[in-house]
């Protein structure tokens, strides 16, 4: 896993065991948790304590998005991109920006030719931020929601190797 990552306002880090508290604070906002599939509910404190020593592990490559008050994130992909920001955070582009940033990682290894992610039907604003990363519809399919303790609608979306390649293109035109 690449050791750190900068963009013009995050920092991306490894995950450590001193963001547990962080971490499980804020998954402690339903606001938040409601959105991921991925992440138990109720969140308690031994699943980010457990979570950060994965990460120290090099057993989940998952990065800790920090902007200048600290503490704003967390984005991986493992092997879906996933991530989650603070609700103060929410609105200011760093999900685009820090998914940016690791993606563009990502596909520096050769080796890589796909990543995919999923969105619950219900949040518009993750699709739209996936969108902007390139990422394109595969279809339909049903998410865990550990809040709700079933299943949900979501859409499945991908980026390939080609289209990031060709994004990254556009996006340098256009600028």
């Amino acid at each position: 896993m690449t050791a750190e990552l900068k963009t013009e306002r995050l920092h991306l880090r490894p995950v450590r065991m001193e963001d547990a508290g962080v971490i499980h604070a804020t998954l402690q906002d339903l606001e938040i948790a409601r959105w991921l599939s991925r992440v138990p509910y109720p969140y308690g404190p031994g699943d980010a304590e457990w979570f950060a020593g994965e990460v120290e592990a090099g057993r989940i490559p998952a990065f800790a998005v920090l902007d200048d008050a600290g503490f704003a994130g967390v984005i991986a992909i493992d092997p879906t991109l996933g991530y989650w920001f603070a609700r103060d955070r929410w609105g200011r582009g760093y999900a685009t920006e820090a998914g940016r940033a690791l993606l563009t990682a990502h596909f520096a290894d050769p080796s890589v030719e796909l990543v995919e992610a999923g969105y619950y039907d219900e949040n518009p604003g993750s699709g739209r931020v996936l969108e902007k990363l390139g990422f394109e519809p595969v279809g339909p399919q049903m998410l865990p929601s550990p809040v709700l303790g079933h299943d949900v609608p979501g859409q499945k979306v991908r980026l390939t190797r080609a289209r990031w390649e060709a994004h990254r293109e556009e996006a340098r035109r256009a600028s």
